[in-house]
């Protein structure tokens, strides 16, 4: 009898410690990527009823207003003023579809509860109210508008990216959706999300190769990109973990933005941010007067994903490119009468879910040539009726857009403007 007792208490004294172990993973390890997890979409539901912060480009217009304190009810509060242009980027915030975007991988910061922000509601114990977050980002609005508009009617994405720094200039992919009314675009069951258009800029990869009008510099640039597939880092959800390969170089537009942004910094790719930073600030002050209230809690640092290319091969490969983009030709002409020199490289695009569909085109784009400061990376799906695939040499319609979206992230100062490097 005692041996048996000796072994049931064993056998209890192991499930209790299973039992700890699995309340603690629960608990403390696994407690984000639960949180963060597609089918949870209650912290979504609770920050619904709860002030929250505004999401504000780097041009200042209001991406997604703040929700004040004496505003919160069981109506839908969460507004965004241009409707699908930023769905991929601020995400949305709903009842039932929960929440996607920034709202989701910032919602922390944005209902208050991050860390930097909660401890300034410790220090100031005589506050009315719990501060929430403000995330003023990288992305330009102006920018954003040229790239959607360049774009047109044609599914594929635009990325705009500062080469040294990682910082998204612009984002857009299409088809997008509204945000504003998600809840009513979404289909019965668990799988909610599955009624939306992926974000073709990160989450969707296509079969890319280099047409001979690039020379060796767009096939070198595929290889040596389609060699690291790994994901970026983007602070934004839903960026696949690892890329399928195919035959022929798997890339998602943003991969190969950064490939191109690698060539102009030396060779090094840079982590890739939406977000600039994060402000503090008590709810009621409004959006208009954040500047005023607003205490900056953190500056998203850059850093560094890893080497693409030994620093003569990036020079090299920038020269080929340029080289490329005189045979077109290819020059930008900013609002001021500044003509700038480009660096360009393109070629076909193979859908991935549709092996039958027509080729589509790619292109990115560095500019100035000499010493860019903005790349641009452009992916435009096949379709028969559009005729996207007609090569063209390099100066196909995908060029043309990614000169377009260069043009403006230079013209409207999104980044660096360069000086007059005309003959």
């Amino acid at each position: 009898m005692s041996r048996r007792i000796a072994r049931l208490a064993v056998v209890l004294g192991a499930g209790f410690v299973v039992l700890l172990v699995q309340l603690t993973n629960v608990g403390y390890l696994s407690a984000e990527s639960l949180r963060q997890h597609d089918f949870n979409r209650r912290a979504a539901t609770a920050a619904l009823d709860q002030a929250r912060g505004a999401i504000t480009s780097a041009d200042g217009e209001t991406i997604a207003p703040a929700i004040d304190s004496d505003a919160v009810g069981t109506r839908r509060l969460r507004t965004y003023p241009h409707g699908p242009l930023y769905s991929h980027v601020a995400g949305y915030l709903a009842r039932r579809a929960g929440a996607g975007g920034l709202e989701r991988s910032y919602d922390a910061e944005l209902s208050g509860r991050a860390a930097d922000i909660a401890l300034r509601d410790v220090a100031d114990l005589f506050a009315d109210s719990d501060r929430v977050g403000d995330l003023g980002l990288t992305v330009h609005h102006g920018v954003q508008l040229t790239v959607r508009a360049a774009l047109g009617d044609r599914d594929g994405a635009v990325v705009v990216v500062h080469p040294q720094t990682g910082a998204i200039v612009a984002l857009w992919s299409r088809p997008s959706f509204d945000p504003n009314i998600v809840d009513d675009l979404m289909p019965d069951g668990p799988a909610l999300s599955a009624g939306l258009p992926v974000a073709r800029a990160y989450q969707r990869s296509y079969v890319l190769a280099a047409d001979e009008a690039s020379g060796a510099s767009g096939a070198t640039l595929l290889q040596r990109a389609g060699a690291q597939p790994a994901a970026t880092g983007i602070d934004l959800p839903g960026e696949p973990d690892a890329i399928a390969q195919f035959d022929g170089v798997t890339l998602t537009p943003l991969q190969l933005a950064l490939a191109a942004a690698a060539v102009a910094n030396d060779g090094i790719r840079m982590r890739p941010s939406v977000v600039h930073q994060i402000s503090a600030r008590a709810p009621g002050t409004g959006t208009e007067d954040a500047a005023a209230s607003a205490d900056v809690v953190q500056e998203i640092a850059t850093s560094s994903i890893g080497r693409l290319f030994e620093p003569d091969e990036a020079a090299s490969l920038l020269r080929g490119m340029a080289s490329a983009a005189t045979q077109v030709p290819v020059r930008l002409v900013l609002t001021d009468g500044i003509e700038v020199s480009a660096a360009i490289a393109g070629g076909a695009a193979g859908s991935v879910d549709d092996l039958n569909r027509p080729a589509g085109r790619w292109a990115v784009l560095l500019a100035p040539a000499d010493a860019p400061t903005v790349a641009v990376a452009v992916l435009i799906e096949g379709d028969a009726a559009l005729d996207v695939g007609d090569p063209r040499g390099s100066g196909t319609l995908a060029t043309m857009i990614a000169a377009t979206a260069a043009e403006a992230a230079l013209a409207l100062r999104a980044v660096s403007t360069p000086v007059d490097d005309s003959p």
